[in-house]
């Protein structure tokens, strides 16, 4: 029996994320990093040595100014709170970058 890939298996889990985060939680991305703004899923990958999850993520922000007081904070609330929704009980570890977009 073929032990399946959890990386390819989370790499189909991208997309379906980032509609989440981007569309469900529109209103609270908006109130926390600007009206417009939206988060890009890089990647999902799992992580042996760790035994957990590694999500990249970038925020495309349209006002650094709300953000000096939300960033990372509010990025991370988001993204662990939609990892719950999807139903996976295993940790994360995020990494972000933020830009203006």
């Amino acid at each position: 029996m073929k032990i399946p890939d959890f990386n390819v298996i989370f790499t189909n889990m991208k997309e379906p994320f980032e509609f989440f985060i981007n569309n469900v939680l529109k209103e609270e991305v908006e109130l926390l990093f600007g009206e417009g703004s939206v988060i890009v899923v890089n990647f999902i990958k799992y992580s042996t040595n760790n035994k957990s999850f590694t999500i990249d993520c970038k925020l495309l922000t349209t006002d650094p100014q709300t953000c000096v007081e939300t960033y990372p904070v509010g990025l991370d609330l988001l993204v662990t709170e939609s990892w719950k929704y999807m139903g996976i009980s295993e940790n994360i570890n995020l990494t972000s970058t933020i830009d203006l977009k």
